[in-house]
């Protein structure tokens, strides 16, 4: 299970540095270019697409490493069954909230898959699609947090 997860995370950190250095790239080759007194259209929707996939990508890690508020300091001043049954409403609320927005993510993908951008003419849907693949991953992580819950491994909740 664990080397499973291991493979999620290199691929979801593949895909944000993949981003960033085309988010990056495509940027400074339009600064530059500029200042040559031309411009690329193309780069801004490149740099738009990028920039969600990256930051659906960052959101994916910090629900990993528990970056995201949570209720720390009530789950602190309890112990034992209390911290279990806590932990658990926590991670079921979020897990309606992911299954939620994954169902919401298809079915806006569905709805707007036709259209194509302006410039580079491919479909939305490759932009929108990293809501649902983002979902899917924290998804996992919250069964992945709920099966330590109940395993004692409370410890590798943030690990």
């Amino acid at each position: 299970m664990f080397r499973f997860f291991e493979y999620v995370y290199k691929l979801v950190n593949l895909i944000m540095l993949i981003m960033l250095i085309i988010m990056i790239g495509s940027i400074s080759i339009n600064v530059v270019a500029r200042y040559f007194g031309m411009a690329f259209t193309w780069i801004d929707e490149v740099s738009r697409l990028t920039f969600v996939w990256m930051s659906c990508m960052a959101i994916v890690i910090g629900l990993k490493k528990g970056l995201h508020p949570a209720f720390a300091v009530i789950v602190g001043k309890t112990d034992g069954i209390v911290t279990k049954l806590l932990l658990t409403v926590i991670n079921i609320l979020i897990l309606i909230f992911l299954i939620y927005l994954l169902k919401g993510g298809i079915d806006y993908i569905f709805k707007i898959h036709v259209q194509k951008t302006a410039i580079l003419g491919i479909s939305v849907a490759w932009k929108y699609s990293a809501v649902p693949f983002a979902a899917i991953i924290m998804i996992l992580e919250v069964v992945k947090k709920l099966v330590f819950v109940w395993r004692k491994d409370i410890y590798r909740l943030i690990d």
